[in-house]
């Protein structure tokens, strides 16, 4: 284009000039006009021309932005990690909503990422199972891209497993220190695994679970668009599916993964919803991306060139040397003045040029801001600075630039910088962006450190102050002004609530400790108070020590009991052991074959062997263990399993659903 526009420009001298030659032959004649002009040399004034043509070529080159090679910088951005799990099962087709639950739900995901900035988004689509489609990435175009390609028929098995997508989804997040956020856009209508349970486990591996539903509660038939027109799933008996959404279901699943539920809406207002509420007031962590292509500018180049050939341009002359030399004593004064006059006008273009040169390498920053770059823009104005580290206008660029990356730490840094500018109108601007980055960095805080968010609401109400000082009809400033003194209400009101919990809970605490602490008491005396109680417990090798000499044995009267059983006396290892005799009669359901083990010791007397030691309460004496274990013993070949008809097979089988 560039190169024909110079053409364009060269014929028009051309023309111009044969004009000129007409009109000077016209008042001169044509014998007269050759004398005029024979000092003039043709050749030197086809090569200015030449010359002045390459130079304009140069320059729309040069307005061409020529970029050449590339270089890697790393620059830092803040955000979180999403993670969207999006249902592509048969029941996603259902045109309840407008033009159907799937189409609907992508519409919905790429609004929500067009206010994104500097968070991750992942893609994970699921039907029967799930797979990750597209892993965390900050490139928006490339996840789009991916989005536009999802259907119904992307995943192989049918059916609708949230627990397959919630595990692949905290599988795919583990290891970020990020916060990890899984919003999952389904109908809810869990076909096959425990999604509850899943939605739990993902919760205490500290993911947050975002459900939205898509659809109505009343339902819709499934379409099936491979068969055409009027076709409709059908179920095994042959009765038409209608696919209803399950909010109950996502709402439960949600409150088990510290979440919250939300309905899509017919124009998809739920994400909007869970962004405003939840997203948006979530810390953002830093990121760093490594690996940042930055073009190389050449445009310096050609605009060089195109000064350096007006430069030559100029300094040729068209007459021919020796004519100049014989002419140059007859021009007049006013000769002489056009020439200094051009000579100076050709100085200022040129200082003009190069200033006009600065301009536009400063102003390079401004477009990367405007297209939307504000990873380059901020990597623009941080080298400008390193040249010019005192401009208060490099220093706003700068904060807005970081404010857009969300590195609200280093747009304070910035915008206080920017706040010794003389410039009135920069300070009040300055004033208003300030407010806005100690607002959004105390949202960031709000949650970790309430007592920093307080400080910095504070000075953004300062700033605000600052902002209105100096232009009293700015709304925008007067706005975020009461906005600020609402937070910092509602800040003081969740303060005050959570110190009075923090007292109740500690009082509660107190409570138990002493209640406790009574209980053990209690318990303590109690035992003591016991007959029969014995202070030292038997010491594994069949020993026991003396009972309890306490004076309280008028409770061994009690019904059942034989006074004979608190004697007191301490006794041989084995004489609360039955023999073999007196086991029988005590379990006379044991069976001939069951023999106590201590045949072989020495038999004491029937009173010896009642007189056995005391128990607790739900706990077996040794005596009664060996009866059990000889009891188990002896019915041995009698424990015969028998399984329930078909259990197994009902296990195995199950139904599965592919809609």
């Amino acid at each position: 284009m560039g190169l024909l526009l110079s053409f364009g420009v060269l014929l028009f001298q051309h023309l111009m000039e044969r004009r000129r030659q007409a009109r000077l032959e016209r008042f001169a004649g044509a014998p007269l006009v050759g004398r005029l002009t024979e000092n003039l040399s043709s050749r030197r004034r086809r090569l200015k021309k030449g010359l002045w043509l390459a130079a304009l070529f140069c320059c729309f080159v040069a307005l061409a932005r020529p970029q050449v090679g590339f270089q890697m910088v790393e620059v830092k951005r803040k955000g979180i990690d999403i993670l969207f799990a999006l249902d592509t099962s048969k029941s996603m087709l259902s045109e309840d909503i407008r033009p159907n639950r799937l189409e609907r739900a992508k519409l919905a995901i790429m609004d929500f990422t067009h206010q994104l900035e500097g968070d991750r988004v992942g893609l994970l689509p699921f039907a029967g199972t799930a797979f990750l489609m597209c892993p965390l990435t900050i490139d928006y175009s490339a996840f789009e891209n991916t989005l536009s390609a999802v259907n119904t028929t992307i995943i192989p098995r049918g059916g609708t497993n949230l627990a397959a997508a919630i595990n692949l989804a905290g599988s795919s997040l583990t290891g970020s220190s990020n916060h990890k956020i899984l919003i999952l856009l389904t109908d809810g209508e869990n076909l096959e695994g425990d999604a509850l349970a899943a939605a739990t486990k993902a919760g205490e591996n500290g993911m947050t679970i975002f459900t939205v539903g898509v659809g109505t509660p009343e339902g819709e038939l499934i379409p099936q668009p491979e068969k055409g027109a009027g076709h409709f799933v059908k179920d095994e008996a042959g009765k038409f599916i209608t696919a209803k959404l399950d909010e109950k279901a996502l709402t439960a699943i949600a409150g088990a993964a510290g979440g919250l539920y939300t309905p899509l809406g017919k124009n998809g207002e739920g994400l909007e919803q869970i962004y405003q509420q939840k997203l948006r007031l979530i810390p953002k962590q830093e990121l760093m991306e490594k690996q940042h292509r930055q073009p190389l500018e050449r445009f310096s180049w050609p605009l060089g060139a195109a000064i350096l050939l007006f430069v030559v341009e100029f300094m040729i002359s068209g007459r021919k040397s020796a004519q100049a030399l014989q002419t140059s004593l007859i021009k007049t004064d006013g000769r002489r003045i056009r020439e200094e006059m051009s000579s100076k006008t050709l100085l200022l273009c040129l200082l003009l040029s190069l200033a006009g040169f600065g301009r536009a390498h400063a102003s390079e920053g401004e477009k990367a801001f405007a297209a939307g770059d504000y990873l380059g823009a901020a990597e623009f104005y941080n080298q400008a600075l390193k040249k010019n580290p005192a401009d208060p206008r490099l220093h706003y660029n700068a904060g807005t630039a970081a404010y857009k990356n969300n590195l609200y730490d280093q747009a304070i840094s910035s915008f206080q910088q920017a706040l010794k500018s003389d410039d009135l109108g920069l300070q009040e601007q300055t004033y208003y962006n300030l407010g806005n980055a100690l607002t959004q960095r105390g949202e960031e805080l709000a949650q970790s450190d309430p007592g920093q968010t307080e400080k910095l609401w504070r000075q953004a109400k300062d700033a605000y102050t600052g902002s209105l000082s100096l232009n009293p009809e700015a709304e925008d400033s007067k706005e975020n002004r009461e906005l600020v003194l609402r937070k910092l209400e509602e800040l003081k009101k969740q303060q005050e609530q959570q110190q009075q919990q923090d007292k109740n809970k500690q009082q509660k605490e107190e409570q138990k400790q002493e209640q406790k602490k009574s209980g053990d008491q209690q318990k303590e005396q109690g035992d003591k108070g016991q007959p029969g109680h014995p202070e030292k417990q038997d010491n594994g090798d069949g020993q026991q020590g003396k009972d309890n000499d306490s004076p309280q044995l008028d409770k061994s009267s009690e019904p059942g009991k034989n006074p004979d059983d608190q004697a007191g006396k301490a006794k041989d290892p084995s004489a609360d052991q039955p023999t073999g005799d007196e086991q029988q009669a005590q379990q006379p359901d044991s069976g001939q074959g069951a023999k106590s083990s201590n045949d072989d010791q020495p038999q004491k007397d029937s009173a010896s062997t009642q007189a056995a030691r005391p128990t607790q309460a739900g706990k077996m004496t040794e005596n009664e263990a060996r009866q059990l274990l000889s009891r188990l013993k002896e019915e041995e070949g009698k424990l015969n399993f028998v399984p329930q008809t078909g259990q197994g097979k009902a296990e195995k089988e199950g139904t599965w659903k592919d809609w």
